[in-house]
């Protein structure tokens, strides 16, 4: 059976380069989130309260497929966010804006509960942590299509809150995390630590 990592983090710290990286290096299969691709993910942009739920489905959805089809191979395969991250920080996130009513968010809730019961938590779970005045410069250069708006440091230290909560109370799998405030490309030697910690984690 195939294994999993998943790479976890803030809006802009990172999670697409650190996973391309690992992947590089490692020779690991890359899974992306894409959310370009997703049907409802531009509509959820112009209007969250009226997609909110079917746009969290379909990633949902999106992200259980790619688990099952690295799941039946043997290969090592990294995950740019994924199905946990899209659950506890995402949609909890969402359901705290109001564009999801309590019964969506049960809705989603039983879903995920469901559906891991079939499919493994992730073999190893990577968190990356960037200070929030860095996350904010990083966006404004990002410049990403599907951002339909700059999310501010409120939006921000609340994503950071989820993600610290989801990890206190909630986390199922190994974790590594780490702090890169600069490019990635400026912690070769740590990227190296980091591949041979992956290593470690993953024979355990």
């Amino acid at each position: 059976m195939g294994k999993i990592i998943s790479v976890v983090g803030n809006l802009g710290a990172g999670k697409t380069t650190l996973a391309n990286l690992i992947c590089d290096k490692g020779a690991y299969i890359l899974y992306r989130e894409g959310p370009e691709e997703r049907p409802f993910h531009i509509e959820y942009g112009n209007d969250q309260p009226r997609w909110a739920l079917a746009n969290q489905i379909d990633f949902f959805l999106f992200r259980c497929e790619q688990e099952a089809i690295a799941r039946q191979s043997n290969e090592i395969a990294v995950f740019d966010g994924g199905f946990d991250q899209d659950f506890h920080v995402f949609t909890r996130y969402i359901f705290n804006k109001g564009y999801l009513n309590q019964d969506e968010f049960n809705v989603c809730k039983r879903f995920y509960h469901m559906m891991r019961g079939f499919l493994p938590h992730p073999d190893l779970t990577i968190r990356i942590i960037v200070d929030i005045p860095t996350l904010l410069q990083r966006r404004s250069l990002r410049g990403r299509k599907t951002d339909n708006h700059l999310f501010g440091m409120q939006e921000l230290s609340d994503f950071e809150l989820l993600i610290d909560q989801w990890f206190e109370h909630e986390i199922s799998s190994p974790v590594l995390q780490y702090s890169f405030d600069q490019d990635f490309h400026s912690y070769t030697n740590e990227i190296d630590k980091l591949l041979i910690q992956i290593t470690k984690v993953l024979a355990a």
